[in-house]
C-alpha cells in the first residue's frame, strides 16, 4: 500500500476502513466490487489505528500500491486526525484520504445521490450533501453525556434511572445499556418508554434540519420555475443506521413519530446499501484507478 502505480488490472484492489464508536472494520474489495477479505476489531484510541492497519496489510499480504481510504469518527471536526494518520502511514500504506465515518455511511446509503443520513449509535448525527457537493453535518458534537438521543445518552440516563453504577464504565459499556433500555420500553416499562420517546424527539430535532433544507431547496427550484409555492412532492430519502436503528422496535416507533411530526413532507426511510467500510474501499478504488487509467 506506497503510491506506486499497478501495471495490470488484475491488481485493481482497494481497502476501506471504518472506525466507528464501538467497532473498527476493514474490508478488501476488487474491481468487480466483490469482497475478498474482512476484519473487525473493537475500536480503540486513534493513535493505535495505524499499527492495526499495517498489521492487517501484512496478514493479508497486500501489495504496496493498493489504495486505502479510512473513515473515522471526528474526521470533520478534529482535523488533526487526518494529518496524524497521513503522517503515520506515509511510505507504509497508500492512504488516499481520511473521511468521516458519517460521510462513508452517506455514500453507502445514497452513493452520488441526494438525501439525508441519520446515525443513531453510540453517538447521533444527521449528514447531508450540499448542492456544491460538500458534506454537512447536524449534531454529532460528542458532549460528555453523549449526543442527545444517542446510545450513550440513553445508556447514561438509564443507568441513572435504575441507580446503576457508571463509575469505571467506558463509553462503549455505558452505551451498551441503551439496548436494555429499549428492550425494557418494548416490554412496557413506563420510565423506559418515556426515555425512548425523549430520544426520538432529540433525533427528530436533528432530522428537522434536513427537512428544513429540503423545503428550502424545493422553494428555490419553484421560484426558478416561476411558481409561488414550493413543490415538495419530491421525497426526502432518509437512511437510518447505527446500533439503535438496528433494533426493530426503536426504528419502527421512530419512523412513526417522524412521519407524524413532518407530515407535510414525503419521507422515504431506507437502510444502507453497503457497509461504510465497503463504501470507503469503493471510493478508494474509483479515485486511484480512475486517476491512473490504463494501468
Amino acid at each position: 500500500m506506497t503510491d506506486k502505480t499497478p501495471k495490470t488490472t488484475k491488481k485493481h484492489l482497494a481497502a476501506g476502513v471504518d472506525r466507528g464508536g464501538t467497532r473498527t472494520r476493514i474490508v478488501l474489495i476488487n474491481s468487480l466490487g466483490s469482497e475478498l477479505k474482512r476484519a473487525a476489531h473493537p475500536s480503540s484510541h486513534i493513535k493505535l489505528l495505524p499499527d492495526l492497519i499495517i498489521k492487517t496489510a501484512l496478514e493479508w499480504k497486500l501489495e504496496p500500491h493498493i489504495p486505502v481510504i479510512i473513515a473515522t469518527r471526528g474526521a470533520m471536526t478534529r482535523k488533526w486526525k487526518k494529518l496524524f494518520l497521513l503522517k503515520k502511514l506515509k511510505g507504509k500504506i497508500n492512504l488516499l484520504d481520511v473521511i468521516s465515518d458519517a460521510q462513508a455511511a452517506y455514500l453507502a446509503a445514497h452513493g452520488s445521490g441526494n438525501g439525508a443520513l441519520l446515525i443513531a449509535g453510540t453517538g447521533s448525527v444527521v449528514f447531508l450533501k450540499r448542492r456544491s457537493g460538500r458534506f454537512e453535518k447536524i449534531g454529532g458534537h460528542s458532549p460528555a453525556g453523549g449526543d442527545p438521543g444517542s446510545g450513550l445518552w440513553i445508556g447514561n440516563r438509564f443507568l441513572k434511572m435504575k441507580k446503576g453504577k457508571k463509575k469505571g464504565l467506558d463509553r462503549r459499556a455505558r452505551a451498551a445499556y441503551a439496548a436494555i433500555a429499549v428492550s425494557s420500553a418494548e416490554s412496557g416499562d413506563i420510565a423506559a418508554i418515556e426515555l425512548v420517546r425523549q430520544a426520538h424527539e432529540h433525533l427528530s430535532n436533528l432530522l428537522a434540519g434536513a427537512v428544513k433544507k429540503h423545503i428550502a431547496r424545493a422553494s428555490a427550484v419553484s421560484r426558478a420555475a416561476g411558481r409561488q409555492t414550493a413543490n415538495i412532492r419530491k421525497p426526502l430519502r432518509v437512511a437510518l443506521t447505527g446500533g439503535l436503528m438496528q433494533n426493530a422496535f426503536f426504528r419502527k416507533t421512530f419512523i412513526g413519530r417522524a412521519r407524524g411530526r413532518f407530515a407535510s413532507v414525503r419521507l422515504v426511510f431506507t437502510t444502507l446499501k453497503h457497509t461504510a467500510e465497503y463504501a470507503a474501499a469503493k471510493l478508494a478504488l474509483e479515485n486511484f484507478y480512475g486517476r491512473n487509467r490504463g494501468t
